[in-house]
């Protein structure tokens, strides 16, 4: 049963944007909503905490109607990417901030707790100054939490620190909700590390809902080509090139899937012959090939470069997504 159940929620921006949906989240989930910049994402997260009202549809937490209630009476935590930590307090006042304990000796053993949940115990007396990017995001974690609140709101957490802190970070999120079992809805930008925490994505377009599916789904099998281009890369050709058969539909498949001059049956396997190689770039763990073929642009992630400029390709049927060309 949901937890919390966004029911046909609507917000409208005249002239600039709408939002329509339906959403539900089930207790102890963490949902990431992913999706480009003016999808809905952070207005949704607005509407769940109060900070925005929808002109119509309902919200609720565990059977509560909290569509009008103010924000302090939803019991909803948020966390933003700016960490917003009361500069006047050391980290020790910061958390203890929004506790409901009353006793003093609980408070500060409560804090003790937090601070070794978000990995930085003996941080009480320090000051908010003194903090690093990451520290003080994991400090306005652990304040999040303190509160206790029935759903903790995380709106690009990680988007201002540099990509090896992210990287860390999100393990950090993933633990602390596994830890925990606070139901989280986490906004990002960063597919991966949507994939790397999510127990469910949810991809927005324009307000609306385009896909909803756990992480490997939602990756190996998008339902439309929108989806598909956002979550990875990957490459979209007529499906008329693999089957010598005319038809509107494209073939979608992703650049690990697909081979080089490799040797393999036709019952398992398309081949597409003398396709050009256009640029061929060494990462260190792998070459990113590009080609063309039949006017079609094709990326490929290869083990091996290429030994000339015409290859063959080899894909997978099992691997073939037919789809709509819904771009253009």
């Amino acid at each position: 049963m949901a937890f919390l159940e966004c029911r046909d929620l609507k917000r409208v921006f005249p002239g600039k944007f709408a939002l329509s949906l339906s959403l539900e989240v089930k207790k102890g989930e963490l949902l990431c909503l992913i999706g480009p910049s003016g999808s809905g994402k952070s207005t949704l997260l607005s509407l769940i905490c109060g900070i925005d009202r929808p002109d119509s549809g309902r919200i609720l937490i565990d059977g509560r109607d909290i569509t009008d209630l103010e924000i302090r009476k939803r019991n909803i935590g948020m966390v933003f990417q700016d960490y917003s930590l009361f500069p006047s307090m050391n980290v020790g006042e910061n958390i203890r901030y929004g506790m409901k304990e009353t006793d003093r000796t609980e408070r500060e053993q409560k804090t003790a707790e937090l601070l070794d949940l978000v990995g930085l115990p003996g941080y009480e007396k320090r000051s908010v100054h003194e903090l690093s990017g990451g520290e003080a995001q994991r400090i306005a974690l652990a304040r999040a939490i303190a509160a206790r609140p029935d759903i903790l709101l995380l709106d690009e957490p990680l988007s201002s620190l540099d990509a090896p802190l992210r990287r860390r970070l999100r393990t950090v999120i993933r633990q602390i909700h596994d830890d925990t079992g606070i139901t989280m809805m986490y906004v990002t930008h960063d597919r991966e590390e949507a994939f790397a925490v999510a127990d469910r994505i949810v991809v927005m377009k324009g307000g609306r809902i385009c896909a909803c599916g756990d992480p490997e789904s939602i990756y190996r099998r998008p339902s439309d080509l929108f989806t598909a281009f956002f979550t990875g890369d990957g490459s979209a050709i007529p499906m008329s090139y693999l089957t010598g058969s005319e038809t509107d539909f494209v073939a979608f498949f992703r650049p690990e899937d697909i081979e080089i001059d490799a040797r393999h049956s036709s019952v398992k396997y398309y081949t597409l012959k003398d396709a050009v190689v256009e640029s061929c770039e060494f990462t260190g763990s792998l070459y990113i090939v590009r080609l063309s073929y039949k006017g079609s642009k094709i990326l490929v992630h290869s083990d091996h470069k290429p030994s000339g400029q015409s290859v063959t390709l080899c894909i997978p049927r099992d691997r073939i997504l037919e789809m709509k060309d819904d771009l253009q």
